[in-house]
């Protein structure tokens, strides 16, 4: 009769058998630990306790699986030593995630007899920690805190208690004689006989007390302060006290030194010194028996200190990405991730969301409330799922048969709901080094079959094999970690030889994580959600993406980021191998950001900051640009003035604004145009992908073409001189609507003046483009809800009084709490920008800070939270002052105020209010 084997397994994992795990390691899209384990021996024996270390790891990065080679299975073990083992690994595993339903979290495949044990790990909520070495009080005891209770205390501020506020300490002790204020040990007063008890570790009274001192040192600390008083015995609070010599109390203070040089108060460069924050007194003991040495009672003293107060750095692991070694993260790094998941900044609320990422080192991103909805809206019509996406990359496979194979690849997935994605596009780039014969890399997430990394080669090998797994893990760490993806799934890679290809469908159809890794709905939305963050999260200090950023500078303190509109992100996402396009969008909508967002994925694919060049019309906005230093920037003027061979290393040029470009200086659109074209004898376009240009050496024309972007907006064309742009009849146009820039008061108001009601409006176009209005145009919209409160103020003053009336409004402002970091005042012309320059500098010097003036026009592209209009009027034989107004309006986000000296503009400003 066989002996029956039972699987150590939940239901989760039936039907996978560890064999199968090992023959298809490879094949698994995650990050995957080794280790040896005695499952014959306890959990913390022969290294044991590996296992929890390499399980807190995984578990704090993403999630993952841990390969466990059974060193004891040939050694006569049965299935009651595995089922010992791993019941005592669960409990520790429990503790560390702080949940009792492990479960959800730990899938571990495996028989006693098998050479291999799986751990399948998925990312816990918050960082697993496996000890706390943190302690608070009871009234008999300590005990190590949870995580519940170290978060609370890791969020406390403030000073620390003195020693002075604690129970006052007694200095007279008899012998055998309980004292009259020490009947009781209580929360704040602790008792500990050492002397007089056997003892085996052939420890002195000094070295005891040194190493007992540090739990009832953090305790006390982590609740109100307190007492440790040894010498009484905590039975009958009898007085007994400690036989100690004079050396031995020198010893002893000085080992107590030590110790709490050792201890964490709060931060790792804190050092808590004695008689502020702890003490310790030797006071003697009367009436002691004469055969007796003379005894000692030894008070420690320990202050209520803030912060938390730790014995050694808490044991919590993480994976270095880089290396794959598994680390002990440094308090500092710990404390940081721990309080991660509170980080917040109040003040974006109003217009923004902050997305509930709940997993370990999740980002702190805002969100408009819709934009995750609408991006997936546009991500899976019905005409997306049925070809890769963004499907411009397939014009760089220069193989019709490779390029019919991907698409019929795509085709095997079922008519469910699924999304397939080349790798190494904007948004979603993995850095890894070319490897030949890779064609490409494509990311499949479906509702029916789960997610599948397909790499296509002209070949397979170990090192494509190896080049897959690490994409495949390198995608699920990020939609994890970075992402917020919660959800047990796996991504499983395959390899398609499109020299030697064969039926795919089964291979796809295999099953190699537990059935509770399956997709569903749910988990379908999840990921997909997770794969947008990812792509769409930038950090508003230089626009690069979430996806780009080293974890330590995600969760530094001052660290954010935004999320593209979902304008925005169609843009970079469908049209980021359009080589010529014109981008229109009514103010606010993020043009700028698109701009230097594109500019560094220009970078990514390799090209350098010398062939890239961004322009502009006004040297705020290209000041701006170019403090990011990642491209050549030059305004309009500075372009054209230039010495012929400045730029003849440009092969790409971004221009921004370029509805306030103008043409009298020269022709500057060609010249810019001609940058981006082929010259003779010229390389191939070095901003063209790497991973590309090793696969398809042989570009067409059209990929040895430069970008040339450019962004505009007709409604603020407040000049009326020609811009010096071509017709865009024909060419590839595309439309941005969506506004976050403004508050709701500051939004209507402005869209009164593109001719007519907020309702009514739509993005303006050339002239030239008046047959096509009726396909392209679209309203402009507001994204959010957001009210400042703050209505738009029109103030009228005579031209004498100007001055006050500028101080008055200033003062008020800034009395009020405004940054004068984001405060502007804004002319109408060069000429005014002087005198109220000058009118506002006894304010500058009284706040001893200078404050921003400048004209409209050279404040175009850029904004502040507050916007004062100065006077404005424009020359209605050269300007449209609805235009100027516009403009003007729509750089203030939070608050405007417009001061006029003309009863005709104050009357046509007033009643648009």
């Amino acid at each position: 009769m066989s002996r029956f084997k039972r699987r150590k397994t939940s239901m989760g994992s039936s039907g996978l058998s560890t064999i199968d795990i090992t023959s298809n390691l490879l094949r698994y899209g995650d990050c995957i630990l080794h280790c040896n384990v005695y499952i014959s021996r306890g959990i913390h024996e022969l290294d044991n306790d590996i296992v929890l270390r390499y399980a807190c790891a995984i578990a704090n990065i993403g999630g993952g699986i841990l390969h466990m080679q059974n060193v004891d299975y040939k050694s006569g073990v049965c299935s009651k030593d595995l089922d010992t083992w791993w019941s005592g690994m669960e409990i520790k595993l429990a503790a560390m995630i702080s949940s009792d339903d492990i479960c959800n979290y730990f899938d571990m495949v495996g028989n006693y007899d098998d050479a291999d044990l799986y751990l399948f790990v998925k990312t816990s909520e918050h960082i697993c920690t496996i000890n706390y070495h943190s302690r608070l009080p009871t009234d008999t005891a300590t005990h190590e805190v949870s995580y519940q209770s170290v978060i609370k205390l890791l969020q406390k501020e403030g000073p620390e208690k003195p020693l002075a506020a604690l129970p006052p300490v007694p200095t007279d002790y008899y012998y055998g004689i309980t004292h009259e204020c020490l009947k009781q040990e209580t929360k704040q007063i602790q008792f500990k006989q050492l002397s007089g008890r056997n003892s085996r570790d052939g420890k002195g009274i000094p070295e005891k007390i040194k190493s007992l001192v540090s739990k009832y040192v953090s305790a006390f600390a982590n609740h109100e302060g307190g007492h440790i008083y040894f010498g009484i015995d905590d039975d009958q609070a009898a007085v007994y006290g400690e036989d100690m010599s004079y050396q031995d109390q020198e010893r002893t203070a000085k080992l107590v030194q030590l110790r709490m040089d050792v201890i964490i108060w709060g931060s790792s460069a804190f050092s808590a010194q004695r008689g502020v924050h702890w003490d310790i007194q030797f006071f003697p003991v009367q009436d002691v028996p004469p055969r007796k040495n003379p005894r000692f009672v030894v008070v420690v003293s320990v202050c209520k200190f803030p912060g938390g107060v730790f014995t050694a750095t808490p044991g919590s692991y993480y994976v270095d990405t880089h290396n794959q070694e598994v680390k002990c993260w440094s308090f500092d790094q710990w404390r940081k991730a721990m309080l991660n998941p509170f980080r917040d900044k109040p003040e974006l609320h109003g217009r923004f969301v902050k997305l509930p990422l709940m997993v370990p080192q999740a980002p702190l991103v805002f969100s408009l409330k819709h934009t995750i909805n609408s991006i997936k809206s546009k991500l899976l019509t019905e005409k997306s799922m049925k070809l890769p996406q963004p499907r411009h990359y397939l014009s760089f496979i220069n193989h019709k048969d490779t390029r019919d194979l991907i698409c019929s690849v795509v085709d095997h997935f079922p008519a469910g709901r699924h999304l397939s994605l080349f790798v190494n596009c904007w948004g979603l780039s993995v850095p890894s080094a070319p490897i030949p014969k890779v064609i490409c890399d494509l990311f499949v997430v479906s509702e029916s079959s789960g997610c599948h990394l397909i790499t296509f080669a002209n070949s397979e090998s170990s090192s494509i094999w190896t080049h897959a797994q690490d994409v495949a893990a390198h995608l699920k760490y990020k939609m994890v970690a970075l992402g917020g993806c919660v959800a047990k799934f796996g991504i499983a890679t395959h390899i398609i030889n499109v020299k030697n290809f064969t039926e795919v469908k089964h291979d796809l159809d295999c099953k190699f994580y537990p059935s509770h890794f399956d997709m569903t709905s749910e988990k379908f939305d999840e990921v997909i959600n997770s794969l947008i963050v990812i792509m769409a999260a930038y950090q508003p200090v230089d626009f690069t993406t979430l996806n780009s950023k080293d974890m330590s500078n995600i969760l530094s303190c001052d660290t954010h980021f935004f999320m593209l509109t979902c304008d925005q992100f169609e843009l970079l996402f469908r049209r980021q191998f359009t080589k010529e396009l014109w981008v229109h969008s009514p103010p606010g909508a993020g043009k700028t950001v698109a701009a230097v967002q594109f500019v560094q994925e220009l970078k990514r694919r390799g090209c350098q900051s010398s062939e890239i060049l961004y322009l502009a019309e006004n040297k705020l906005l290209c000041s701006y640009v170019g403090s990011f230093n990642i491209c050549r920037v030059a305004t309009r003027l500075e372009f054209l003035q230039a010495n012929k061979d400045s730029y003849s290393s440009v092969r790409n040029v971004i221009v921004d604004e370029a509805q306030n470009f103008k043409d009298r200086d020269g022709d500057w659109y060609s010249a810019a145009e001609r940058l981006t074209k082929p010259r003779e004898n010229s390389q191939l376009q070095a901003c063209t992908d790497k991973n590309l240009t090793a696969i398809n050496s042989d570009l067409s024309l059209l990929e040895r073409h430069g970008f040339f972007w450019v962004f505009m907006d007709y409604s603020q064309k407040v000049h009326k001189f020609n811009a010096g742009l071509p017709s865009i009849i024909g060419k590839n146009n595309f439309m941005m609507s969506e506004i976050t820039r403004n508050s709701k008061e500051i939004f209507e108001y402005a869209m009164h003046f593109m001719h007519g009601s907020p309702e009514g409006q739509k993005v303006q176009l050339p002239d030239d483009m008046a047959g096509l209005r009726g396909d392209v145009e679209v309203s402009p919209h507001l994204g959010h809800n957001y009210k400042s409160g703050q209505s738009v103020e029109i103030l009228k003053c005579d031209k004498e009084h100007l001055k006050e009336k500028l101080f008055q409004v200033l003062s008020g402002i800034i009395d009020s709490g405004v940054s004068v970091d984001d405060l502007a005042v804004l002319v109408g012309s060069k000429q005014d920008k002087p005198e109220v320059t000058a009118n506002v500098k006894p304010l500058s010097q009284k706040i001893e800070c200078g404050l921003e003036v400048d004209t409209v026009k050279e404040f175009s592209g850029l904004d502040r939270g507050t916007i004062i209009g100065v006077d404005p009027k424009v020359n209605s034989e050269h300007a449209d002052l609805n235009k100027f107004i516009l403009s003007l309006a729509t750089r203030a986000r939070d608050k405007l105020v417009i001061i006029s000296t003309s009863d005709d503009i104050q009357q046509k400003l007033a009643t648009k209010v």
